[in-house]
């Protein structure tokens, strides 16, 4: 029965199953929709696999690329090719995160290879570095960028892992790049290992590969990144022990208890691995509880607004027929600019396709690199001179290919490089195919496309140029070659000569031979390029030579002569002199000239002439000798005659006080020409060497007391005193000959008191110097020694030309004096002095005496 609750109960029920109908359409939909879901993340899990095996395949592409650079020879400033390159290598690509040498060395090296690099090959045992157990093989780590933490240890044997070891002998052996897990202590390190195609050997590089750039689209965490996809990606050897080597969510985590969604084997540089995707044990129960949520929020949100959809169902058609007729408008606008657009981009299309026309069509090999120093594009000619594919160049390091636009700096970037090179033509090496180097001479520039700077490097083959320049310059080098050995031919034909030889040219020496340098004392690079000055005294003496001989050159004949020139140690050197132009007509060929040696003559020469003085000045000596001795003879001899004659006619008359007189007059001119006498006959037997000498210890004060107590009397009678000083309050004993000390200081005081004005004194000083030598000196204020005369003034029959005052005297003293002290081993010698006089200075050793003073 229908009341009038109905219509609302009808609502009611007609609202309610609406809502049961949706509910169950929403779920199916959503059932769908998950199905969907799972399919869509399986394809796209698919994808990051692909990915990441691409990531790996162009990672070991690169790192091929990058082996072949860092294992090269291209070091520059002491810098190795490793050192250079690795700081930009790492730097350019995300996907390795260190780059290190291993060398293989087998055991009988590796004693030598520790001795040599003072070092010991270590390997982690119980996470511990201890040294390396012997093994058929070794692989120490050698160089290593960067040195920072994640750095593996110097010398680590990476032998020491299986897995490490049997990829680096695939390696060695095959000359493939493998993968495998490095374990270094707690840490794993995921590692790709090359050799050098072009150049094979022992070294091998490593590179570290980062996990994280495996997959672009997913960030880094430390070492372990966490895909988007609700799965967990592993990657595992296909070997026995199905190592593995990469976990996404970390390799500490133990493996899945379920398996894997998806598990595919790919082959990576001819190693095949396996990656495998599990799903997350949470990816379902939160999409449920998600759903459930939404469908409780959409039947309360039902509800409440059932009731008012009718109410506003009218307003909603009229504003969207409102909202449809402006799209429309909009829709015509858009589609005009799409018009204009897409002819725009035809108009683009077509200038590209002609540019790339002429681009493919250059001979010259065209890179186009970005600002970050990236391979952009490429042309065919590029290809073919560097033997590679497009796909393998794109994206690599322009520095990798070209040597001169790797940065130097790589902190300051590409840019800055690169910067001074633009609009400039140089030369560099292209790094083909093989590690084979190709010179080209690029021209760089810098090229802005809608708001995008790229740089255009057009590359040209310069080899065939460089041929033919390296032809030329052998060709210069073996003509330079061949006037070497006609020069060197000259040379030893110049050295062999006994004769000193110069080849001058505008007054330089351009060569010389070993003679001159002998004979000039100096070295090689003092004369050659110098100017013929350095031989001569003076700028005059340079000059007049000048004015002497090059007329006679530029005749054409022969100038020779005599000349004395300077050696290198500043002593003279006499020779003949022999000069001859090479040419007369052409002075600028310069001349040659010969040198003999005649210093032996002119020192002859020299001898004799100075020998023949020395005889006419022995000749005068003996002369003013002989009249000297006639007269010291001749007075005493008229005294003792005249006396003795006075005495006798006067003996009966005379005084007897007078006959004193007289006899004293005679013992006084007896005893001086008896002294004469003495003086004669000890000089003969002083030269002869039959002079005997009585040496004894004795007190040499004492000896000087006597002789000035006995010339004391003397010295009265010229008005000059005597001041005699002995330093030190004990007696000077020297071990000497007393008679002939005391005569040598009789000879040099009479000397003194002969020669001293009126009312001067003579010193007398007596000392032990320190060497512990008896110093006698006597100082007079007389007219003193001339400094050309003090050697010659102790020869005999030799006086002072200040003394030959007619004060007397024979010239013998002295030479006496200088005999007695070379027989004591003693020095006799003038010493300078202030003002007037002369300073005469007596050194003798005091013999066992001092010894024995000495020892006490």
């Amino acid at each position: 029965m229908i009341t009038a609750r109905s219509p609302r109960i009808l609502w009611l029920l007609g609202t309610c199953s609406g809502l049961l109908l949706w509910l169950s359409a929403s779920w199916l939909q959503q059932d769908s929709e998950r199905q969907q879901l799972r399919n869509q993340q399986l394809r796209e899990a698919e994808l990051l696999v692909d990915n990441a095996a691409n990531q790996l395949n162009y990672a070991l592409l690169a790192g091929q690329a990058a082996t072949e650079l860092l294992l090269s020879d291209n070091g520059h400033n002491g810098q190795s090719a490793f050192q250079r390159f690795a700081p930009f290598i790492l730097s350019d690509n995300t996907l390795f995160d260190f780059v290190a040498t291993a060398r293989r060395i087998t055991p009988p090296q590796r004693l030598l290879y520790e001795r040599q690099q003072t070092v010991i090959l270590r390997e982690y045992r119980d996470n511990r570095l201890t040294t390396a157990q012997p093994r058929p093989l070794h692989f120490p780590v050698e160089q290593q960028y960067p040195e920072n933490s994640k750095a593996l240890p110097a010398q680590l044997d990476l032998a020491s892992q299986g897995n490490v070891e049997a990829a680096l002998q695939r390696v060695s052996k095959t000359g493939r790049p493998a993968i495998a897990l490095i374990q270094a202590g707690n840490a794993s390190r995921l590692s790709a290992f090359f050799s050098a195609r072009g150049r094979p050997g022992d070294q091998l590089l490593v590179m570290g590969i980062n996990p994280g750039g495996l997959i672009s689209t997913v960030p880094m965490a430390g070492d372990v990144f966490r895909p988007a996809l609700p799965y967990r990606l592993r990657v595992l050897l296909k070997d026995r022990a199905q190592t593995v080597i990469l976990d996404s969510v970390g390799l500490d985590h133990p493996p899945p208890p379920e398996q894997p969604a998806l598990s595919s084997t790919r082959t990576i540089g001819g190693q095949p691995l396996i990656f495998e995707l599990y799903p997350t044990a949470d990816s379902d129960s939160s999409h449920h509880y998600g759903q459930d949520a939404a469908i409780l929020l959409a039947l309360v949100i039902m509800a409440t607004l059932s009731g008012l959809i009718v109410r506003h169902s009218q307003h909603s058609q009229q504003a969207q027929r409102q909202r449809l007729q402006a799209q429309g408008t909009q829709n015509a606008l858009l589609q005009q600019q799409l018009q204009q657009q897409q002819q725009q981009e035809d108009g683009y299309k077509q200038t590209i396709l002609r540019l790339r026309a002429i681009v493919e069509g250059s001979g010259d090999a065209i890179l186009v690199i970005g600002r970050d120093g990236l391979i952009r594009d490429l042309n065919r000619a590029a290809e073919a001179m560097l033997g590679q594919s497009r796909d393998v160049l794109l994206a690599l390091p322009a520095g990798a290919l070209l040597s001169e636009l790797h940065p130097a700096e790589p902190a300051l970037g590409f840019e800055h490089h690169v910067a001074p090179r633009i609009g400039r033509p140089f030369e560099a090496l292209m790094i083909c195919s093989a590690s084979q180097m190709l010179q080209v001479e690029v021209s760089l520039t810098h090229v802005v496309i809608e708001q995008d700077a790229v740089y255009i490097a057009v590359c040209r083959d310069i080899s065939a140029r460089k041929a033919s320049e390296a032809a030329l310059i052998q060709l210069k080098d073996s003509l330079a070659e061949q006037v070497e050995t006609q020069s060197r031919q000259l040379s030893a034909l110049l050295d062999a000569s006994p004769m000193a030889m110069a080849y001058i040219v505008e007054l330089e020496f351009k060569q010389v031979n070993h003679a001159f340098l002998e004979l000039f004392h100096r070295r090689e690079d003092e004369i050659i390029g110098q100017s013929t000055r350095i031989l001569y005294d003076s700028d005059e003496h340079f000059a007049r030579t000048g004015r002497q001989v090059y007329p006679v050159l530029h005749s054409g004949q022969v100038s020779q002569g005599e000349i004395c020139l300077q050696r290198g140690d500043g002593a003279a050197q006499w020779v003949y002199m022999y000069g001859k132009a090479v040419s007369a007509d052409k002075p600028a060929l310069g001349s040659i000239w010969l040198y003999q040696d005649i210093s032996a003559q002119r020192t002859a020469e020299d001898n004799l002439r100075h020998a023949k003085e020395l005889a006419e000045e022995n000749s005068r000596a003996k002369t003013e000798f002989l009249a000297n001795m006639s007269h010291e003879l001749r007075t005493p001899m008229h005294a003792i005659l005249g006396f003795a004659e006075m005495g006798q006619n006067r003996v009966e008359r005379v005084a007897a006080d007078k006959l004193r007189h007289y006899f004293e007059r005679i013992h006084s001119s007896g005893t001086r020409l008896l002294t004469l006498l003495n003086d004669l006959l000890d000089l003969s037997k002083m030269e002869v060497g039959k002079m005997i000498y009585t040496l004894a210890p004795c007190d040499v004060g004492q000896v000087a007391r006597e002789a000035v107590d006995e010339l004391r009397g003397m010295a009265q009678r010229h008005d000059v005193y005597l001041q005699l000083v002995v330093h030190g309050n004990a007696p000077l004993y020297a071990e000497i000959d007393a008679f002939r000390i005391g005569q040598l200081l009789r000879n040099l005081l009479s000397n003194a008191i002969k020669f001293s004005p009126a009312g001067a004194p003579v010193q007398i000083d007596l000392a032990i110097d320190t060497a512990a030598n008896l110093c006698l000196s006597v100082r007079d204020f007389g007219p003193g020694v001339p400094a050309a005369e003090q050697e010659q003034i102790f020869n005999t029959f030799i006086q002072s030309s200040l003394t030959k005052t007619g004060a007397g005297g024979t010239g013998l003293g002295l030479a006496i004096c200088r005999e007695i002290v070379h027989a004591h081993r003693g020095r006799i010698e003038i010493l300078p002095v202030a003002g007037r006089g002369a300073h005469f200075r007596v050194t003798l050793p005091r013999g066992s005496v001092g010894a024995s003073e000495e020892s006490a």
